[in-house]
């Protein structure tokens, strides 16, 4: 989902507070976003909960990568599960506000 990497990058900037970079990779972002987590769960932890709940991402989907790994790469799949949920409701946002069809039947 690369081709939806600049909106990706530009909601989850504002929502997480980070400072807006046009033209990252999703590497460069994924990392970035990963040390910003990293502050939050360590400084300010009713911020990251109110942040997984902006983005929505699934409690259950968080308590697997807490459960499964608890190395510093934590961050960077904390990360990953944000951008991905972000990119669904950006393709979810799109696929619906997509007019029907005109099928030539007279809508009532």
């Amino acid at each position: 989902m690369i081709q939806l990497l600049p909106e990706t990058t530009l909601q989850l900037s504002t929502d997480a507070g980070l400072p807006l970079t046009t033209g990252v990779t999703y590497d460069q972002f994924e990392a970035a976003l990963a040390e910003k987590l990293e502050q939050l769960i360590s400084n300010d932890f009713q911020q990251f909960v109110l942040l997984l709940y902006k983005v929505d991402v699934s409690e259950h989907a968080i308590r697997q990568v807490l459960e499964a790994d608890l190395s510093p790469e934590i961050y960077r799949k904390i990360a990953a599960l944000l951008i991905e949920r972000q990119q669904e409701k950006i393709l979810s946002r799109k696929q619906y506000s997509q007019p029907p069809p005109d099928d030539g039947e007279e809508k009532w």
